[in-house]
């Protein structure tokens, strides 16, 4: 250590130091710092190096593993070192530890695993922080505000324990909830089921201090208490008042679900630690928990076993919350005396009152507005650029909360499905019975396939996701089934509308369809209650390929009106994601699908609308649309908001096979880029650079094709045009459909139109935050990433579209001598609603 400088010496004592505090083993301490120092050589990491140290070591805890004392062998994940003091030490705080966190996760290459580690713990933080928010009114409401209570006077050991006040049995309630929280993943999953925990917590204080008969806590105006509470005869009932109607009517709760979750959940639980002797009580009516005598025991012993879990999991303290000190196997973590709100301040990162949440939230919503990431992302879907005409006007709403808009989703749900069953109506047999083939039986055998599988994977335990129970999987299974009947018919009376003597045999023998449809109903299900299996966890569960799923989502969006602005634009990000990259994968059916056309990658011209090259209003001399609505400067929101409007309104023509024509045959042998050049195209293996070793091929090529003088209209005809000779009766067919349908029809031009708008769109919005308003050289821009995709299609192979669109951008711009940074390219895209950090990261 003799050849560091007095700055090197100074972080390395602070590491030690550090250390010791927190009585880190050697290997994990050595290990941090060979892993800081790592880093450090090559990237900058700026602000303080103890945060940076904080994040070393936190990853070299999560990695070593303890003995335990109780069985042979056995082992917990991590050193037992808490998360929490860890960044107290470091003076790092929630926040900012996710922030760095992430960067130290691209910094160092870490797994996968990893990565989903620090993203649970965000979406937990989150999911916490919006409960606590609502818990405090909840309590007060129930009983006397706890900041009220007056300081206990100091007495003796001899003297008999004193009852418990209103702001310890805050302090416990909440520390009891996150204790079960913890205990029982399976419920704590998602928003709703947490907060439905938390209203059966507060229902059993509630009947404790009743049952105690604890009146100098209670807050008389509570409209639950027993109704002669006040008479003089009042005696303690033998069995406490249910108020889980009342929390639920007052605090955006729902009542039935509610009620399951403390029958079927929170009552086993609690009895189960009163019966395994960790509470102290009656195990039969729960009761007793509050009693002078018991409490203090209580509060300890469910204190110890939080803390426990905290340990095992590396998991962050949710008592951080109730900003005062804990006990950590006998030792104080928090130092000097703060009150609550400021040490909640401390820990996590921004200013918050006791009595006041809401400022926090809105703190954390500034800095989301200052494109700053933060947890609060997870519980609130962005707006996608594009599919903005489906999304309803904002209602505007008062007092709107995560819990309240989780909660209202899940009634929504619920009012939709309202009189429907897990299984056909009359009027669904009634069109099943129509067609040629009844397929009721086929259909019904398989929904419950992919029913079992739904169960088998949702109550599977993951490194990403615990495992829940099966009562759950069950109730969202029979959700989403009684959804897939509903959309089912929907769509089959839109079919019968369009075309009266439609047979629907041949749509609904196509398993993928029933896949596709069954898949979306789900994921609107477990989006309701903002589970954390979030998309494309429900395509793995049911083994469905993404290029399938996106061709239901615009039919459903259109047949069922009474989605949530909220479920549209989740299902319209999950469409884009389809587009940009889970399509592209190596396995995907779009490979197999572009072989079986018999035609190369259709052109923008190809599938875009007869309306839209037949544009007599636009001056600019070009049948692209994409180039006359670059070129002409048109507002970006006229492109996102009125996209053009799909002519396959036919869900049967979504999920047809491409057909081979022998005139397809032909072309494939004719001049000119036919598939098998496409498919002959050097292929680029992901991760590989697009601007290594061929990038003075690829400068020449684009500075010939810059030099070219641009053609004229009539020039520009599709190379489908050129050569493929149609006989009289085709040109006559196609002159009548001339106004109808585009050139490339079918499923294939269905995913190409969507993906061409959509690059459009983020070129554009790229093009205007870059200050790019050369119209020449965004048609240039374009026709080389469209010249990519036609001819180099392999190029997004495993890859990202925005990837792709990056690169375009930043080498047009080099080429004709138009200076953009990549750098700057990459913090224009990251003002995207869709910008990840791993997209940009893995470009070259």
């Amino acid at each position: 250590m003799g050849l560091l400088d007095d700055a090197d010496e100074n972080v390395f004592k602070r590491h030690q130091e550090l250390c010791v505090n927190l009585n880190m083993d050697k290997d994990a301490a050595d290990e941090a710092w060979h892993s800081y120092e790592t880093i450090r050589q090559n990237y900058t990491l700026e602000g303080d190096q103890l945060h940076w140290l904080g994040c070393a070591l936190y990853v070299a805890c999560r990695k070593s593993s303890t003995p335990t004392v109780g069985r042979s062998g056995a082992m917990v994940e991590g050193n037992c070192v808490s998360l929490t003091r860890l960044l107290r030490l470091c003076k790092l705080s929630l926040i900012q530890f996710f922030s760095k966190s992430k960067k130290w996760a691209d910094m160092a290459s870490m797994p996968s695993e990893f990565r989903s580690k620090i993203d649970r713990l965000e979406r937990n933080f989150a999911v916490s922080m919006v409960i606590f928010k609502k818990y405090q009114p909840i309590f007060v409401d129930m009983f006397y505000n706890s900041t009220e209570d007056q300081p206990r006077q100091p007495r003796s050991r001899k003297q008999r324990s004193m009852p418990c006040t209103s702001a310890k049995v805050f302090d416990f309630c909440w520390t009891l909830f996150v204790c079960v929280k913890g205990k029982f993943p399976g419920v704590s999953d998602d928003l709703v089921n947490s907060y439905h925990l938390l209203l059966a917590c507060c229902d059993l204080m509630f009947a404790n201090a009743i049952l105690a008969d604890r009146r100098e806590i209670l807050n008389p105006k509570f409209p639950g208490l027993p109704s002669n509470f006040f008479d003089q005869e009042y005696t303690t009932p033998s069995q406490a008042p249910c108020i889980i109607d009342h929390l639920c009517k007052k605090h955006d709760g729902i009542p039935v679900e509610a009620k399951g979750i403390k029958e079927y959940s929170w009552k086993i639980h609690i009895k189960k630690l009163l019966d395994t002797g960790v509470l102290k009580g009656d195990a039969s009516s729960l009761s007793g928990i509050l009693e002078q005598g018991r409490f203090d025991y209580n509060y300890k012993a469910v204190s110890r076993a939080y803390e426990e879990y905290v340990l095992s999991e590396g998991d962050f303290d949710e008592r951080i919350f109730l900003g005062k000190r804990f006990v950590v196997f006998n030792q104080v973590i928090f130092g000097t005396k703060v009150s609550r709100s400021d040490d909640a301040n401390t820990d996590i990162g921004t200013p918050t009152k006791m009595c006041g949440m809401g400022e926090f939230t809105e703190k954390i919503q500034a800095k989301r507005a200052g494109n700053q990431k933060y947890s609060m992302q997870q519980l609130a879907p962005s707006t996608p650029l594009t599919g903005r005409k489906y999304l309803k006007s904002k209602d505007v709403q008062h007092n709107v909360t995560p819990v309240s808009t989780a909660t209202q989703s899940v009634s929504r749900l619920q009012t939709l499905l309202a009189g429907r069953q897990a299984g056909p109506s009359e009027t669904l047999l009634e069109l099943f019975r129509s067609c040629s083939c009844d397929p009721k039986e086929k259909i019904e055998e398989w929904v419950r396939e992919m029913g079992h599988l739904f169960c088998t994977r949702y109550t599977q335990h993951t490194d990403d996701h615990p495992g829940k129970h099966m009562d759950f999987a069950r109730k969202r299974l029979q959700l989403g089934e009684s959804l897939y009947y509903k959309l089912l018919e929907n769509i089959l009376v839109e079919e019968r509308k369009k075309k009266p003597d439609l047979d629907l045999t041949n749509l609904l023998e196509q398993e993928v369809f029933h896949q596709s449809l069954f898949a979306c109903c789900l994921e609107i299900v477990i989006y309701s209650y903002n589970s954390q299996r979030i998309f494309p966890w429900v395509l793995e569960a049911l083994n469905l390929e993404a290029y399938y799923f996106y061709k239901v989502i615009e039919v459903i969006v259109k047949v069922e009106d009474q989605l949530s602005r909220d479920m549209v634009k989740h299902l319209n990000m999950i469409e884009e994601k389809i587009l940009e990259t889970l399509a592209w994968r190596s396995g995907s059916p779009l490979w197999e699908n572009i072989r079986k056309s018999g035609l190369p990658v259709p052109s923008c011209e190809d599938v875009c609308l007869p309306n839209q090259l037949d544009d007599t209003t636009s001056s600019v001399p070009c049948p692209n649309p994409v180039i006359r609505r670059l070129t002409t400067g048109l507002d970006r929101t006229a492109s996102t908001q009125n996209p053009p409007q799909s002519p396959i309104s036919s869900v049967s023509e979504r999920f047809q096979s491409p057909v081979v024509s022998s005139l397809a045959k032909k072309r494939l042998f004719s001049e000119g880029p036919g598939l098998s050049n496409v498919i002959r195209t050097s292929v680029v293996k992901p991760g590989q650079s697009l601007l290594q070793t061929s990038a003075k091929t690829m400068s020449i090529n684009i500075q010939r094709t810059l030099k070219q003088p641009q053609p004229s209209a009539a020039q520009q005809i599709s190379p489908n045009r050129q050569q493929l000779q149609l006989s009289p009766n085709q040109q006559q067919q196609q002159t009548a459909s001339k106004d109808k349908k585009p050139k490339r029809t079918g499923s294939l031009g269905l995913f190409f139109r969507k993906f061409y708008h959509l690059a459009s769109v983020r070129i554009q919005e790229m093009c205007l935050h870059l200050i790019v308003r050369d119209m020449e050289l965004k048609r240039k821009i374009w026709t080389c990433f469209e010249h990519s995709i036609i001819h180099h299609t392999d190029l997004m192979q495993d890859r990202h579209l925005d990837q792709i669109l990056m690169c375009s951008v930043y080498v047009i711009c080099k080429v004709a001598q138009s200076e953009r940074t990549f750098t700057e390219v990459m913090r224009c895209y990251r003002l995207q609603p869709q910008a990840a950090s791993h997209v940009y990261r893995s470009v070259l």
